[in-house]
Formats: C-alpha cells, sequence, structure tokens
C-alpha cells in the first residue's frame, strides 16, 4: 500500500516536472507550428506499419512459448494486446508481462511462467543491446579520426557479449543447476528465429521513427537514428516511474542530431498517438464478439 502511494507520488510530482519543462523550454509557437505539418495520411502510413509491432512481439513470444503451451497464436496475440492496453493505462510494460504470465500460468504453472517470461525479456534487451553495438560499430568506424577510443571499447564490448550469448546456456545452468535445461534446449533450437524477429522489430521501429521525422520535414542518416531510437526504447522501460519518460528522452536524445526541441517532441507524441490507436483498435477488433454479447445483454434488460 505504502509502495503503491509512493508510485503514485511519483508519477504525480513528474507529472507536473514535464509540464514545467514544456512551458519552460518548448517553444509553443513553434510547437504548434511544427504540428500543424502533420496530415492523416501520413499517420495512416505509420498506422499501417506500427500495426506489425505487436505482432511480431507476439510472434517473438510464441516461438519460445509454444513448445510448452498448446494455446493458440491468435489468444496468443489477443492476450499482447490486452497487455499493451493495460500498459497504456498503467503506463509500463510490466503491465505486459503480466498479461502473458496470466495467460499461462494456469497450464504451465508459477515457476515456468515466471522463466519463460524472464527468457523472452532478456533475449529482446540482450539483442537490442547487441544491435546497438553493432552500429555503433559502423558509425564510429566512418568517424574513425576522432572516436578510435571508442571503436575500439564497442568493438570489444560487442565481442565479449558475443561470447557470453554463446555461453548462455552454460553459465545460466553454473547458476540454475539443471532446471532450465529443457528451455534452453528450445531456445538454442529458436535461436535464429528469435535473432530474425528480433532484429525484423528494432528495425522496423526505427524505420516509423525515420517516417515520422521525414513526414515533418526533417532528414536523418538511418545510421544515427538506428542508435538512438533503442536507447529511447531502453529509457522508456522506466515510464512506469517518470512520467513522459519516452517523449523526454526522445527529446533529450535527438538533440545530439542538432534538431530543435519542439520538433523532437512533436515526433515522439505522433509516436505515441499511434501507438494507442493501434492498441485501442486492435483491442476493440479483437474483442467484437464480447462487445456485442454485452450489448445484447444490456438491451435485453
Amino acid at each position: 500500500m505504502i509502495k503503491n502511494r509512493i508510485f503514485l507520488l511519483l508519477k504525480i510530482t513528474t507529472f507536473f516536472l514535464v509540464v514545467y519543462l514544456f512551458l519552460k523550454f518548448i517553444n509553443q509557437k513553434n510547437f504548434l507550428l511544427i504540428f500543424t505539418k502533420i496530415n492523416i495520411k501520413d499517420v495512416f502510413i505509420i498506422y499501417a506499419l506500427f500495426l506489425m509491432l505487436p505482432l511480431l512481439m507476439t510472434i517473438r513470444w510464441f516461438i519460445i512459448v509454444s513448445n510448452f503451451s498448446k494455446i493458440k497464436f491468435i489468444d496468443f496475440f489477443r492476450n499482447i494486446v490486452t497487455g499493451f492496453s493495460f500498459s497504456l493505462i498503467f503506463s509500463s510494460t510490466l503491465a505486459i508481462e503480466a498479461a502473458k504470465f496470466i495467460k499461462i500460468k494456469k497450464e504451465l504453472g508459477n515457476k515456468k511462467s515466471i522463466i519463460l517470461i524472464f527468457v523472452d525479456k532478456f533475449l529482446a534487451l540482450f539483442f537490442k543491446i547487441i544491435f546497438i553495438l553493432f552500429i555503433l560499430i559502423i558509425y564510429l568506424y566512418y568517424h574513425i579520426d576522432s572516436n578510435i577510443n571508442y571503436l575500439i571499447i564497442s568493438v570489444i564490448s560487442f565481442l565479449f557479449l558475443i561470447i557470453i550469448f554463446l555461453n548462455l546456456n552454460k553459465l545460466i545452468l553454473l547458476f540454475s543447476g539443471k532446471i532450465f535445461d529443457k528451455i534452453l534446449k528450445v531456445i538454442k533450437k529458436e535461436i535464429l528465429k528469435l535473432f530474425f524477429v528480433n532484429l525484423l522489430i528494432q528495425s522496423l521501429n526505427i524505420f516509423i521513427y525515420f517516417l515520422i521525422f521525414l513526414f515533418l520535414e526533417k532528414k536523418f542518416q538511418i545510421i544515427e537514428l538506428s542508435i538512438l531510437v533503442p536507447l529511447v526504447e531502453l529509457l522508456s522501460q522506466f515510464q512506469f516511474l517518470v512520467f513522459g519518460m519516452k517523449e523526454l528522452s526522445t527529446v533529450f536524445l535527438f538533440s545530439y542530431l542538432d534538431i530543435s526541441k519542439e520538433l523532437a517532441l512533436v515526433g515522439a507524441l505522433m509516436y505515441t498517438f499511434v501507438d494507442y490507436l493501434i492498441v485501442i483498435s486492435l483491442y476493440l477488433f479483437l474483442n467484437i464478439k464480447k462487445i456485442n454479447f454485452f450489448q445484447k445483454l444490456l438491451n435485453f434488460r
């Protein structure tokens, strides 16, 4: 109870802090001027691409859990969308993991369900970090004159993570004994699929940001976005603590691309708006039968 009050107080505090930062550092006139550049056609294109993200996330989850569960793909997709809807309400991606847990715990039990969710989350994070380091190495290579030390550190870090990944099963078994043995065999068998799906998710998300700012008449080098967008995603994991964390991190990180705070904020808000639109529309579409049932029930009464 005390923790809930602390989180609520923190969210309220950060909300007013974000409002203060907006009024203090954002030029409202320029902000509104950039906002007027958005048109319905652009939103529709972003929406169409955005539809693929929850689908790909479901595929990633299904690759892991289908080896242990008989639940159908469409049911997992509906479950992921429900999790997304709760994540928008509670401003936390943990709601998605909670929805997954509730879906599979009856069939698989609490322990195995938690392990599978952890594995999915860990691999997604691990692939994201490897992706960032790989793109960073490419970027630094073309700016090697002034960034040779950073390049060396990035290459060493990348190779270190690859070595960890190749020996992941041994490391987990070292700390957990034989309990994860079957899960690790599944991951080893499906690793190429998981790598490919995670790569698609990262690439699609970066392309969505690229199109958003392109529609707002700002061109970027895709390699720069490939570094910053995953970092924005990582920071947005703290959304449950800080209100508007995704928007704040977008404004802060994209300032390194020499763009105005107003443009970065409009881009972030456009992304968030389409995110909400996708979740609401998919939730209504997937639950249309339930909605019709309740409507008939109310009419009957």
